[in-house]
């Protein structure tokens, strides 16, 4: 077939919106002056076009007739105007069959549907899987960014899809139902960045050996505790965490880690007396008695070679203050963000990241949650077992909202424990009026370095 004709019949199955003076608009008046743009230009203009609309310029010009076919980019989205699920399939079928006959190489190929983009059901291009099918062919076009979004919260199940491209470097999905088949990276030796956002992660393990930026947002692990296996990871951020708090295996590389805990957890306890964990208590959502990691430490070892680290967490969420019996050294962190949930029972939650931070040169608190919502600590951690250790400290922020009598008694903690008032500053916050800050008189000072 003459490559003319390859573009010929992939819209049959779309409505063309024409106007009265359809003919009159398409007339041509001066000089064509994008025509005469380099190459280069003209495939990067292309790649930022819907593949619908880029191929559609195939009929410009003559020069334009094949310049579709060589973009580096391929974006793969809705458009009112497709009468049946059927007739898309064909067209990002032809689409991306046609671009595997061609010798110029895919850069990226991205695919983002929402509901309103269709004039059918859109769902069906997942129960009959061919978003997999499509993800499988971008994948034999050796792309090295590959991104899948559907703007629904219902998410889009991609069963047994196993990646295997040896180009493939960043990786984004959102709205997606993640197995242990999409999760086991061991076949995409190149890959370094994954972002996810409001997944679902339906896996035992997420395992990759060379990943090395793991972004996850508003996901969450409904089934399990997903072993998250990545010896190479350098930066992870875990942002409003569902379900149940994944266990993170040993990241030797590791250097920033962002971590917040939702309400929602399945390390939740209603009753915010005491700290849970042990099965005592039956208002917890979960007994760590039937988990096989009821002896072990589930999330802070895995940072214990971070440089810096934020850890926060929905009141009665307690993974973390659990954690404690298990306390790692951290013995590069420079830098510490905690919020409310280290201020309990006498402090002894901050007190501990001290003890075992021997390199920590800056603390920070924020405390902006009422103190009636605190979970409470006891006998999971003695802060008198250990001496201070975080001798390079210099610099201690409390923010909060007023200096009240938490903020007192955490002043007193680590004046007990070695730390100067002038190494220590507090910013009041008005966070309703959003007045922004003002200092106390007393205890905020400029920090003196020794």
């Amino acid at each position: 077939m003459p490559r003319r004709e390859d573009a010929h019949h992939m819209f049959d199955g779309m409505r063309l919106k024409r106007g009265k003076n359809s003919e009159a608009s398409t007339a041509w008046s001066g000089a064509d002056r994008i025509s005469g743009l380099p190459e280069g230009v003209l495939h990067h203009v292309l790649s930022l076009l819907p593949a619908h609309d880029a191929v559609r310029t195939c009929v410009l010009a003559r020069r334009w007739r094949h310049l579709w076919r060589s973009a580096p980019g391929i974006r793969i989205t809705g458009v009112k105007g497709w009468r049946d699920a059927d007739r898309f399939v064909a067209f990002v079928d032809r689409l991306l069959s046609l671009r595997r006959g061609h010798a110029a190489p895919v850069e990226s190929c991205r695919m983002k549907f929402a509901a309103g983009d269709f004039d059918f059901d859109y769902f069906l291009l997942a129960e009959k899987q061919h978003v997999s099918h499509w993800i499988k062919e971008a994948v034999r076009l050796d792309v090295r960014v590959l991104q899948l979004s559907f703007a629904e919260l219902e998410s889009f199940c991609l069963p047994d899809l196993h990646l295997v491209c040896q180009h493939l470097v960043r990786l984004e999905l959102s709205c997606v139902d993640a197995n242990d088949s999409i999760l086991d990276f061991s076949g995409c030796p190149a890959l370094v960045a994954l972002r996810m956002k409001y997944c679902f992660i339906n896996a035992d393990k997420l395992f990759s050996a060379s990943l090395k930026q793991l972004r996850m947002i508003d996901c969450e692990f409904p089934r399990n505790r997903t072993r998250i296996s990545l010896p190479s990871l350098i930066s992870l951020e875990l942002t409003r965490c569902h379900g149940w708090t994944p266990l993170l295996e040993c990241t030797p590389s590791l250097e920033t880690a962002i971590v917040s805990l939702a309400r929602d957890s399945e390390d939740y306890c209603a009753n915010n007396g005491t700290i849970c964990g042990d099965g005592s208590c039956e208002s917890c959502q979960y007994h760590y008695g039937f988990d096989d990691n009821r002896n072990n430490c589930v999330f802070l070892k895995g940072l214990s070679e971070a440089t810096h680290v934020e850890l926060s967490a929905y009141h009665g969420v307690f993974v973390f203050n659990r954690d404690l019996k298990w306390c790692p050294t951290f013995t590069k962190l420079k830098t510490l963000l905690l919020h409310e949930w280290c201020v309990a029972a006498d402090n002894n939650a901050l007190i501990c990241f001290l003890q075992h931070s021997p390199a920590l040169e800056k603390l920070t608190l924020r405390l902006y949650m009422p103190s009636q919502y605190l979970l409470e600590t006891n006998g999971r951690y003695n802060p008198l077992e250990l001496p201070f250790a975080s001798h390079h400290l210099k610099i201690v922020e409390i923010k909060c909202e007023e200096v009240n009598w938490r903020v007192h008694k955490i002043l007193s903690s680590l004046s007990t424990y070695g730390i100067p008032l002038n190494h220590i500053r507090i910013q009041q916050t008005n966070r309703s009026s959003g007045s922004g800050c003002k200092s106390n008189s007393r205890y905020s000072m400029f920090v003196l370095r020794i």
